[in-house]
């Protein structure tokens, strides 16, 4: 049987498990920057109060993502993928934002604008990062070993065996 024929649940859990916990971590990533870091920039608090709800609403869809995940629901993957698309297109406007002078961190940050610059910078290729990671092990898992591949005994012990037969 090949991995093209296998059903969806004969992937190992571990990948289901472990696209589940990177989607909490950008999850919770989205939920700390939209409740704690955004409140406290310097901008319109009619601007920061939609910033707020809409980071809120994303971490709450991180959640129900990885808990799709887990139980093995079909909507899961895709939902990942979604949030994967969206997350990526927002980090990727905030480096051009970044990168073309319009620093959107040192407006907005109490360090010293270079470190504030770096720092933005890095938490955006990161998330990209986790997001890709994410979407990756959430829409195609990895097979299991086939039985005749797998290993049953340490290579020390097979070439004895072999040798007695």
């Amino acid at each position: 049987m090949t991995a093209a024929t296998l059903p969806r649940n004969a992937y190992r859990r571990g990948t289901r498990g472990f696209a589940a916990i990177v989607t909490l971590l950008a999850g919770a990533v989205v939920l700390g920057a939209g409740t704690i870091a955004a409140p406290q920039a310097a901008l319109d608090s009619a601007y920061v109060s939609w910033i707020v709800v809409g980071a809120v609403a994303f971490g709450v869809a991180h959640v129900v993502a990885a808990y799709g995940l887990l139980r093995r629901r079909a909507w899961s993957g895709t939902l990942v993928g979604y949030l994967a698309m969206i997350g990526i297109g927002v980090a990727i406007y905030g480096l051009l934002l970044t990168l073309t002078g319009a620093d959107p961190f040192g407006a907005t940050s109490q360090l010293p604008s270079d470190r504030a610059w770096a720092e933005g910078v890095g938490l955006l290729v990161w998330m990209i990062g986790v997001w890709l990671v994410a979407a990756r092990y959430a829409l195609k898992g990895v097979p299991p070993v086939p039985a005749e591949r797998g290993v049953t005994a340490p290579a020390s012990s097979r070439g004895t065996i072999a040798s007695a037969a």
